[in-house]
């Protein structure tokens, strides 16, 4: 049996996972409106790791090792079912997986394989905006402490802008319409060579996709990636 997990301990480490995630989350937001993909990436997967951490916290009953990162999110999972909250169910395979992709790209002098990433932009951070709706709504829905207090909510009744701005959820647009919208592509392939590094992003023109439930995966990489394949 391990230490039993002291409610206001929970109650600190878990509202400093949703603050910690929600910084995160719009830097996240302004990188990727802005175009800064790889960047907007790595802290659209760190915020949604900080809240999936949250989610454990706040249902833990006993003390545990929790600090996993999302390049070991089966850890994560595991988690979540201990405490009977795997909310990463309801979550879309594709995201998961560029979320996955994208905290292993932080440290890519370790990479042992090489990395592709292929997605829509504006699909992506739709994405990002309903997970993290959904996060915050879920927690607070099942905590007696409420959802008033956390940035996230204060940013809402506030209407910031960076939070609103091509926000559907908060903007209260239909998904499918938005996720349908003309939307640029992104690819990275990712490699490392015992001398040197390789990194193809290509951006693709205006295109519309339709959206299913899920979203797309962009295919396209740039020539040289194409050359070195063949």
């Amino acid at each position: 049996m391990g230490r039993p997990f002291d409610f206001m301990e929970k109650l600190s480490a878990g509202y400093t996972f949703v603050d910690l995630g929600y910084r995160d989350y719009i830097a996240a937001r302004f990188l990727l409106n802005n175009d800064f993909i790889v960047q907007g990436l790595a802290l659209a997967s760190t915020a949604v790791e900080k809240y999936l951490k949250a989610v454990i916290v706040f249902n833990l009953q006993e003390k545990e090792w929790y600090n996993y990162h999302f390049d070991r999110f089966e850890k994560l999972k595991n988690l979540l079912g201990k405490v009977n909250r795997d909310v990463t169910e309801e979550f879309d395979s594709l995201f998961v997986a560029i979320l996955e992709k994208a905290f292993k790209i932080r440290y890519y002098d370790k990479l042992e394989k090489p990395i592709y990433i292929g997605f829509y932009i504006n699909q992506f951070i739709g994405e990002l905006d309903y997970t993290i709706n959904y996060l915050e709504t879920f927690i607070f829905n099942t905590q007696s402490a409420g959802q008033s207090m956390t940035d996230y909510s204060k940013a809402v009744r506030n209407k910031d802008s960076g939070l609103y701005y091509n926000n559907f959820v908060l903007n209260n647009k239909n998904k499918k319409d938005f996720m349908e919208k003309p939307d640029k592509g992104f690819s990275l392939y990712l490699s490392i060579g015992p001398v040197i590094q390789k990194e193809e992003i290509t951006k693709g023109g205006s295109t519309r996709n339709s959206y299913d439930g899920r979203i797309a995966e962009f295919r396209e990489f740039g020539s040289d990636l194409i050359m070195d394949q063949l």
